[in-house]
C-alpha cells in the first residue's frame, strides 16, 4: 500500500468513527448554554432530544451534537409552549346553540338536547353525540357595544345576528352589529383568531344602490340620507322615498317611491323583492333627447349623424337646445321591479349578495313632439330613428356585492340600455356640474358613445358608520352616501 492510499483509508476511518463517536463534553456543554437561553429546562431538551434521535443528551454522537448546535443557533428551533390546563365549562345545559370547543381541538356545531348524568347529548349537522361534560371547554365573552356597555359572562348560544351571555345580573342579547369590540375566551385562554372572524360580522354598509341602479333593500327606518345626486327618507322598514335633488332646483320636482313587498330572512341569508315607481311634474325635452341623443338623426346636405356625434370633432357642434323643443315640459313616470339575495360568505368574513331587476319609463311617448323640425339658423333637420331597438325606454340590470373588509365593498354591475352612453371622466364631471349647458347635479349630457350591453365594478369604502364613498369605471366615477340624521 503506497502512502496516498493510506492516507486515504485513514481519512475515512476518522470520519466514520467521528460519526459514531461519543459526544464531546465541549458539545454538551454548548448545547446546554444554547438550550437554556432559549427557554429549555433540561427536562424540556431531552424531551426534544428523544423526540428527534431517540436518545438524550448524553448518548448522542458527535454528528449529532454538531447538527443540535447549528440548529439553536440559527433560531429553527423555538421556545417551548407552556401546557396550560384549559377550563371545563362551569355549566352545560339544554338548549344551548352555539359552536362548542373540547379539550381534544375539536370542534362541533349544535345544540345540547340533553343534560344529565355527567354527559351532555349534542346534536349536530353531522349526528348526535354523548359526550362527558368535563371535555366541554368554558366559553366566555368580554363584549362592549357601540353605546359603551360592557358584558362580561358564559356564551349560552350564538347565531349570524346575534350573542347570547349568562353574566352574573341575568342573560344578556347583544346584536353583532352593535358590537364595538370583542374578546373571546375558551378555556379561559383568549382566541385572537375567532376574535378577528367574529368582529368581521358583515359590512357597514346595506346598500340600497349598487351605482345608479337600486336593490331590493329599502332605507332604514326613520333614516335621512343625501348622495351625489338624490336625497331620501325611510318611513317605514318596507316603504322609503327619494328624491333627484338636481331635477328639483331645475323646476322639475320630482318623487320616487320604493317598496318591498316581499322579504324572507333567516340567520345566514336575506332574500327581498321591491317595486319602485317614479314621477317627474315637468320633466325637460332636452333631458330625454339628450339621453337617447344616439337615436336622433340629424341630417345636413343629405348626410346622416347621429346628436350625440354631434361633438365638434369629426362633426359640428349641435347644442342641445338647438335641437329640442325648449317649452315642451311633460309628466314622466317610470317603474321598476328589483330582486336581491344576501347571504353568509362561505368564509365566515362578510356577506355576498346580488340583484337583478328591470325597468321601463314613458320617455318616448310623445317623443316626436320633443325635436325641432328643422333650425332656420342651420341647414339641419331632426327625426327619430325608426331602428326597433328604440320603441321603448328600457333598462335591465344584476349587480353584485361582496364584502372584501368590515369597511370594504366590491361592487359589479352589468345591464342591458337602450338609453346608455359611455363617457370620459372630464365631461361627465362638466355635464355633473352644469357646466354644459345641461341641469346640474344630474348626469344628462348628449355626448358619450352607445353601449346597449355594457358592465362596470369597482369599490365602496365605509368612512364611517355614516358616510360611504365609492369609485368605479363608468359615469358617473365617484359615489358618496352620507346618512346624516335618524330621527
Amino acid at each position: 500500500m503506497n502512502i496516498k492510499n493510506a492516507i486515504k483509508l485513514f481519512v475515512l476511518i476518522s470520519l466514520l468513527f467521528s460519526q459514531s463517536a461519543a459526544i464531546l463534553p465541549g458539545q454538551k456543554s454548548a448545547i446546554s448554554s444554547l438550550a437554556s437561553s432559549a427557554g429549555f429546562s433540561t427536562e424540556d431538551l431531552n424531551s426534544l432530544l428523544l423526540e428527534l434521535y431517540g436518545v438524550d443528551l448524553d448518548r448522542l454522537t458527535q454528528n449529532q451534537g454538531a447538527d443540535v448546535i447549528r440548529t439553536f443557533q440559527s433560531g429553527d428551533i423555538s421556545k417551548p409552549k407552556v401546557k396550560v390546563e384549559k377550563k371545563a365549562a362551569s355549566f352545560i345545559e339544554v338548549g344551548m346553540k352555539k359552536q362548542f370547543h373540547f379539550r381534544d381541538e375539536s370542534v362541533r356545531e349544535g345544540e345540547i338536547v340533553s343534560a344529565k348524568d355527567g354527559s351532555a347529548t349534542l346534536k349536530t349537522g353531522s349526528g348526535t353525540f354523548t359526550i362527558p361534560m368535563s371535555e366541554f371547554l368554558d366559553e366566555t365573552a368580554k363584549i362592549k357595544n357601540k353605546k359603551g356597555e360592557l358584558f362580561n359572562g358564559v356564551v349560552l348560544g350564538e347565531t349570524e345576528e346575534e350573542f347570547i351571555l349568562r353574566t352574573q345580573y341575568g342573560d344578556a342579547v347583544i346584536q353583532k352589529r352593535d358590537i364595538s369590540s370583542m374578546k373571546r375566551y375558551y378555556g379561559g385562554i383568549l382566541d385572537r383568531q375567532t376574535e378577528n372572524k367574529k368582529q368581521f360580522y358583515q359590512g357597514k354598509d346595506e346598500l340600497m344602490n349598487i351605482f345608479l341602479d337600486p336593490t331590493a333593500f329599502p332605507l332604514a327606518a326613520n333614516t335621512f340620507y343625501v348622495s351625489g345626486l338624490s336625497i331620501g327618507y325611510g318611513l317605514t322598514d318596507r316603504f322609503m322615498m327619494t328624491s333627484l335633488f338636481g331635477s328639483n332646483f331645475s323646476g322639475d320636482l320630482n318623487l320616487n317611491a320604493k317598496m318591498r313587498f316581499y322579504h324572507k330572512k333567516s340567520a345566514s341569508s336575506e332574500l327581498a323583492a321591491s317595486w319602485g315607481a317614479g314621477i317627474h311634474r315637468a320633466y325637460p325635452s332636452s333631458a330625454i333627447v339628450a339621453k337617447y341623443s344616439h337615436a336622433v338623426n340629424v341630417t345636413r346636405n343629405d348626410t346622416i349623424v347621429p346628436l350625440n356625434e354631434m361633438d365638434g370633432n369629426d362633426n359640428p357642434l349641435l347644442e342641445i337646445d338647438q335641437v329640442v323643443n325648449k317649452s315642451n315640459r311633460h309628466l314622466f313616470a317610470q317603474a321598476y321591479i328589483v330582486f336581491s339575495s344576501r347571504r353568509t360568505n362561505p368564509s365566515g368574513r362578510g356577506k355576498v349578495g346580488w340583484s337583478a331587476g328591470a325597468k321601463i319609463s314613458n320617455a318616448l311617448m310623445r317623443k316626436d313632439e320633443l325635436l325641432k323640425d328643422t333650425d332656420e339658423s342651420i341647414p339641419y333637420t331632426f327625426a327619430w330613428s325608426q331602428e326597433g331597438k328604440y320603441k321603448v325606454p328600457y333598462r335591465i340590470w344584476a349587480g353584485l356585492e361582496y364584502d372584501l373588509r368590515k369597511d370594504l365593498k366590491f361592487l359589479a354591475l352589468a345591464w342591458l340600455d337602450n338609453g346608455y352612453k359611455t363617457m370620459d371622466f372630464g365631461p361627465t364631471w362638466k355635464d355633473y356640474l352644469g357646466s354644459d349647458g345641461s341641469t346640474a347635479f344630474s348626469i344628462d349630457s348628449p355626448l358619450g358613445s352607445p353601449s346597449l350591453i355594457d358592465f362596470d365594478f369597482g369599490i365602496q369604502y365605509a368612512v364611517s358608520e355614516t358616510f360611504r364613498f365609492g369609485i368605479h369605471f363608468q359615469q358617473p366615477y365617484l359615489d358618496f352616501y352620507w346618512e346624516f340624521f335618524e330621527f
